[in-house]
Parts: C-alpha cells; structure tokens; sequence
C-alpha cells in the first residue's frame, strides 16, 4: 500500500472506532444487551443458497428454532466469517447471514468492523467498508460510479485520491437487506464492469454482489430470512444464521443485568414459568424488555397478576416508558401513574405509523412516510427523545437521520393498539369496511375481521399483529391501560363470540402455520379448552385408538410443538387421518429428530 492509502486506511479506522464505540456505549447505557462481551452471539452455517421466503411470522421461527438441538449447530466467530468451513477449497466472496428481527446481527457487523477498526482481526483486510441499506435508500434515483459512491460515503477515500481498489483485499458490508427500496433486480439489470462510470445505485449493487465489479472484494449481507431471496442462490457462496440466546445464554443475562441475585433468580424463574416469553427471550432484545419490565414490577409496582402473554408484557413496557416520559420531559409526581395527555398523543402518533408501515412491510421511516402520517421530523424527534426505549431517531455513519420503533414487535403492538384506540374514540374498524350497526356486533367484526386479515397473509406478516389485538380485547389487560383506553365495550360475549370464530377457523383447510398461529390467538383471550380436551386423550393413553377432527390434529400438533420436551420420534401412523388432516402434523414431523 502506498503512503495516501495507509494514510487513508488510518483515517477510515479512526472515523469508523469513533462513531461504533460511541454507539455500543448508548446501547450499554440503555441496559440492551451489546453482544460484544458477556453475551457473544454466534453464527450457525446452514447448507445451500438464499432459500425461498418463508410463509411463517419470524416468531414462528424463533419457537422453531428454539427446538433445534443444539448439536445441529456449526458455531464460527464473526471475525472468521469469510474462512471456508472444514473440506471446503473454495474460496469464499459473499456471505449471507439471516435472522430475525432484534436478534443481532447489525451488533456482529459493527463488531466485525471496530474488531478491524481497532487491529484486532483480519489484518489481511486493507478496507472494510460498512453500509446500510437504510442509507443507499436515500440514494434512490441518483447516479454514482461505484468509487464515487465510496466518496459519498467514505470522504476519506476522496481526500486520499483512490480511484481503484483492485490491488487492495476490500470487504464491502450490506447491512439490512429486507429494509432495502431499491430494485435489485438481478435478471434485468445491466452488466457493469467499470468502477469509475456512473449509473444507478442498485446496478452498482447488483454487479458488485454478481461479481462483475471488483470480483476480489469480498461482501456480507445481512438480512431478515423474508427478504433473503432477494439475492439469487448462484451469488452467495455461504449462508450463516445468527441463532440469538440459548437458554444458558438468556439466564445469563438476567444474571447479569441483575447482580442482586434474588431479583435475577425471581425473574428467570418468572420468565420460566411462561413458555411464550421464554421463546421470545431467544432475541436480545426481548430479554431487555422483558428484564425492563419485570425490575418495575417486582421494585416499584403494586400488580397482583404478572405478565405471563407477549401482550401483558408490552402492556405493561409502555406504561413504564410513558411514565418515564411523563416524568422527565412533563414535570408529572412520581406518585401519579395516570397517562398524560401528551403521552396519550404520541402513543395515537405512533401508532397510526406502526400500522400503516406495518401493513407496507416497512421497518424503517423516512421524512416521506412520517408526513403520510402527519409527522413531521420535529415532532418524530420529540417523540424519539420521550419515548427512547420505544422509538428511535437514527443517524448513520455518515448519512441523515431516520426513524424505527426499537423492535419489530413493538411496532406490531403499537399498530394493534392504535387499531383498538381508533375504534374507541370513532367507532371505525380499521380493518374492514363493512361497518355493523350496533356497538356490540360492531367489536365482534373488529376482532374476525382482524382474524381473516391475519389469516389472509401469505407470509404470516399479521401473526403476532392479531394475536396483541386479541390479547388487548381481555379486560383484565384493559385494566392496565385505563387512562390511555376508554370504555371499549368489550363483554365476556364478545369474547366466547371471537373464540367460537377462531375454533371454526381451525376446523377448516388451513396451512399449518396459520393454524398454529389461531392457537397462541385462542391463548391469548385464555381460551384452552382444545388443548384440554387432546391433553385429556394423551393423559389417558387413547388418543390412537380415535378419528380425530382436523382442529384436534391442530391441537395435538400446537401441544407437541409448545412442549419442553425435545420432540424424538414422530410416529404418524398412529393417527388415523385423511391427507388433509396428517398436513396439520407436518410441523411436528419438521421440528422431530425421526418421523415414522
């Protein structure tokens, strides 16, 4: 390397450990998990290209993959994402490495980066440059040659005068592939070879990733597993899955976020008890929350009835983060709990944009979307700085801000709150345009129409969107909100209504996923009278010797499925069935180590 290229490698270094050590400091600040120390998230290989989308919600991937056993895993350090595994010659160029939303893979790149940044691995690598999808979006319509676009970004590279990076080993990083608005359209895009000729971004892109311009660098794509196909299987020589905690890993964590060790100890066991909050404790993120939460409630609340649904728990995330927000920024006494009217606002706000994102399938926002939600920038700041925990105000490395909710989830329940909050206040269901006459009949429709819109998706984007509805129909939850809901007029009636329209839909020619997905519904609203009726059969050793419905089968298949105990063999021969109803065990015989 020549003296301005040394000289340029030191300044990209330089910039890049000032504004990555400065975010994983507020990232510590805040209490989230970091990844970087005591929890180090690895990666597992899987086999094969991209894959296809998958027609499931990313918490059906989670509680799957919380099945997986632990010998099926392949762990390798981010720093060695680029080494061939055992026997394999090939070099590799590009990785691709999925996971769900929340679940760190942002964190790995960042660590892989300041690790290089700080000369701590990869001393062969001459630049690593970091992108994200959310910043080359803003970039749309423009054009750039593919060392201008390193100017724009790195203006180091500019000041140095490097107009070619063939002689050098480069990493280009793509962070977020599923918040990508560009259109990489693989088949149709031109062939680009010249890195000094401009055109558009996602050509530049696209031909990068196919090899065309500069075939030496080496890329890492990130992705949530819906978007992964964007990219064809032919261009990714290795795919890799961040796996998020183990349950050794999630009781670590409270451990230590805990030092006091009757808390941490109260809280695992708490977190233990439910298995839907254990499963989701799979993502960092959740574990935060869910520690957030908990801390609250054992120290300074008066609650007799714990969170025991995802519902409750965000429920019960939101009035903290209001009333920390009441306190700091609205002058509001410790001693009152109420919610404001300005919280009150913010949350509506918010949710309107939860909910119309939600149904774009857009995780981030950009000055375009807010102002189609009457927000603008100031106001989405105001909001990011009262409800930091909630709604975050991001700046690039180098590039403008924009915005996200903290975590996929949470914007699934601000939108299924802002759902309820707008029926209230106008008596709208926002989610179908056949309105009922009367208020009871016109709440029942919100909840089945909310149901078939779930049911409808095709790849499971509504699944946890419905069940937050559901869960925010129950009064006993309501409770929680008073101030912030109005009288809803929700009766034991309208729920036995909503559980008779969930059961029939399980009785009809459902895929299996969405059939899973009505059963953590009917857990919500506290409806378990199918599962007692199959665990009654399974207690009894008789289950074989009966015909069972297509919603029995369901049901035997959810209990299976939500079971502590690793599932060893399968044996579908005992089940008397038609083809249709062995299709609702399919996701049994998936998750079984041998299936008979």
């Amino acid at each position: 390397m020549g003296s301005a290229a040394v000289e340029c490698q030191h300044k990209i270094k330089s910039h890049l450990k000032k504004k990555l050590k400065c975010g994983f400091e507020g990232i510590a600040k805040a209490g989230q998990p970091t990844g970087l120390n005591d929890f180090y998230t690895e990666l597992s290989i899987t086999e094969g290209g991209s894959g296809e989308v998958n027609k499931e919600h990313e918490v059906r991937l989670i509680e799957t993959a919380s099945r997986k056993p632990v010998k099926e895993e392949t762990p390798i350090r981010c720093e060695d994402i680029f080494n061939p595994s055992p026997g394999q010659d090939k070099p590799i160029r590009t990785v691709m490495t999925t996971g769900v939303a929340g679940i760190g893979k942002t964190v790995l790149t960042h660590k892989f980066t300041l690790d290089w940044a700080e000369g701590q691995a990869n001393h062969d690598i001459h630049f690593t440059f970091l992108f994200t999808f959310r910043e080359l979006n803003l970039l749309k319509g423009k054009e750039f040659s593919l060392v201008e676009l390193l100017h724009h970004f790195f203006t180091e590279t500019k000041e140095a005068g490097i107009c070619g990076y063939e002689r050098f080993q480069v990493v280009f990083i793509l962070d977020g592939l599923d918040e990508c608005r560009l259109p990489l359209d693989f088949q149709n895009n031109q062939i680009w070879t010249d890195v000094t000729k401009p055109t558009s971004v996602d050509i530049l892109l696209t031909n990068l990733i196919r090899g065309n311009l500069l075939p030496s660098a080496r890329i890492w794509i990130t992705t949530r597993p819906a978007a992964a196909n964007q990219i064809p299987a032919e261009f990714v020589d290795m795919v890799t899955e961040v796996r998020g905690f183990n349950d050794q890993q999630k009781e670590e964590y409270f451990r230590n976020r805990f030092r006091e060790e009757t808390l941490a100890s109260t809280i695992i066991s708490h977190v233990k008890k439910s298995r839907s909050l254990h499963i989701m404790c799979h993502i960092p993120v959740f574990c935060w929350i869910t520690a957030t939460v908990l801390e609250d409630i054992f120290k300074n609340s008066q609650i007799e009835e714990m969170p025991n649904t995802v519902t409750q728990m965000y429920i019960h995330f939101l009035r903290v983060q209001s009333i920390q927000g009441d306190r700091k920024y609205y002058g509001k006494a410790e001693t009152d709990p109420g919610w404001s009217s300005e919280s009150r606002e913010i949350i509506v706000s918010l949710g309107k944009l939860a909910l119309n994102q939600l149904e774009k399938g857009n995780l981030i926002f950009y000055e375009a979307d807010l102002e189609e939600c009457a927000i603008d920038i100031r106001a989405a700041s105001v909001y990011s700085g009262v409800f930091t925990q909630i709604f975050k105000e991001e700046g690039g490395l180098n590039q403008d801000k924009v915005f996200c909710f903290v975590h996929l989830s949470i914007q699934e329940f601000l939108a299924a709150l802002y759902v309820l909050l707008s029926f209230i206040d106008t008596g709208i269901n926002l989610l179908s345009e056949e309105q009922p006459s009367s208020r009871k009949d016109q709440l029942l429709s919100l909840y089945q129409s909310g149901v078939d819109k779930a049911l409808q998706s095709e790849n499971g984007h509504l699944d946890l969107f419905i069940r937050f509805l559901l869960g925010l129909s129950l009064e006993t939850n309501q409770i929680v909100l008073r101030g912030l809901l109005g009288p809803t007029g929700t009766s034991s009636l309208t729920n036995e209504g909503t559980v008779s329209y969930i059961k029939k839909k399980i009785d009809q020619k459902l895929s299996p996923e969405r059939t899973m997905n009505l059963f953590h519904c009917l857990n919500e609203l506290n409806d378990h009278s199918l599962v007692k009726e199959i665990q009654k059969y399974l207690t009894s050793g008789s289950i074989s010797q009966k015909t069972l419905s297509l919603a029995q089968l369901s049901t035997l298949a959810f209990i299976l499925l939500t079971s502590e105990e690793e599932l060893d063999v399968f044996d579908m021969k005992k089940y008397s069935a038609s083809e249709e109803g062995l299709l609702r065990l399919l996701p049994v015989v998936k998750a079984s180590k041998t299936s008979l």
